[in-house]
C-alpha cells in the first residue's frame, strides 16, 4: 500500500490539472464550421463599405485629367513620377483622375472623352464590356497588401470593386454618354505599356455625372 500511495498521489494531482487546463476541447464539427463562417472575410461587404465610405470620398484628390493629358502630350516620360503610382516592383503603374470631358464618340463597345476645350480627338476612352485587372483596387493607394496575410482576399476585393464598375458605373456612363454631351467623372487607369496606354488612357471610371 505504502507503494503505490506516491503513485496514487500523482495520478490524483495529473487528473486535478487535467480538470482546470485540459490539454484539447472536443468541440462538434457544426460548431467549428459555424465558427469558421463567421471568421470569414466577407469581401462583397467589406468592398460595399469601403467603396462610399473611402474610394468616392478620395476622387477629391485624385490627379487632375487635363493635367495629365497635358503632360502626356509634351513631356510623356513625366507622367510616371508626378501622377503614377507603382505597386511593388512592377514596371507598369498605376493612375487615378478626376475631371471633365466632352464626349466625341459613343458606341455599344467604349465612350471616347476629349478633355481639351476643343478638338474631336479622344483623350480618354472608356470601354464598356468586362472590367479586369485591379487598376481600381491600386490606383488609389487606399488599400494595402500587406494587411490581407491572405492573398485570395486581396484578389476577392479587386474583384468586387470590378464587380461594382459593371453594375453600376458603366450603365450610368451609357445613359449620360451623348456625343456632344460633357461628363465629369473619375477613375483609375493601369499603364502597363506607355505606347499604347497613355494616348488615349483607358480610364476604369468609377463615378460619372452629366455636366
Amino acid at each position: 500500500m505504502k507503494r503505490c500511495l506516491p503513485w496514487l498521489i500523482a495520478i490524483l494531482l495529473l487528473a486535478g490539472l487535467c480538470w482546470q487546463f485540459p490539454p484539447f476541447h472536443l468541440r462538434s464539427l457544426r460548431a467549428m464550421r459555424q465558427a469558421q463562417a463567421a471568421a470569414r472575410f466577407d469581401a462583397k461587404e467589406f468592398v460595399t463599405t469601403f467603396w462610399t465610405g473611402q474610394l468616392l470620398p478620395a476622387t477629391d484628390r485624385a490627379a487632375d485629367v487635363a493635367s495629365v493629358v497635358e503632360t502626356i502630350k509634351t513631356s510623356p516620360q513625366d507622367v510616371r513620377t508626378k501622377f503614377g503610382r507603382t505597386v511593388g516592383v512592377s514596371s507598369s503603374y498605376y493612375l487615378f483622375v478626376r475631371g471633365s470631358g466632352r464626349v466625341v464618340s459613343a458606341d455599344a463597345e467604349s465612350i471616347g472623352l476629349s478633355v481639351g476645350p476643343t478638338g474631336d480627338e479622344a483623350d480618354v476612352i472608356v470601354a464598356l464590356d468586362f472590367v479586369f485587372g485591379n487598376a481600381v483596387r491600386d490606383a488609389t493607394g487606399l488599400l494595402d497588401s500587406s494587411s490581407y496575410p491572405n492573398a485570395q482576399e486581396f484578389n476577392d476585393i479587386s474583384a468586387e470593386l470590378n464587380k461594382i464598375v459593371e453594375e453600376q458605373v458603366l450603365p450610368t456612363f451609357r445613359r449620360a454618354a451623348t456625343v456632344g454631351q460633357r461628363v465629369k467623372f473619375a477613375g483609375c487607369i493601369e499603364v502597363a505599356d506607355e505606347q499604347a496606354d497613355l494616348k488615349p488612357l483607358k480610364l476604369v471610371p468609377v463615378s460619372v455625372q452629366s455636366e
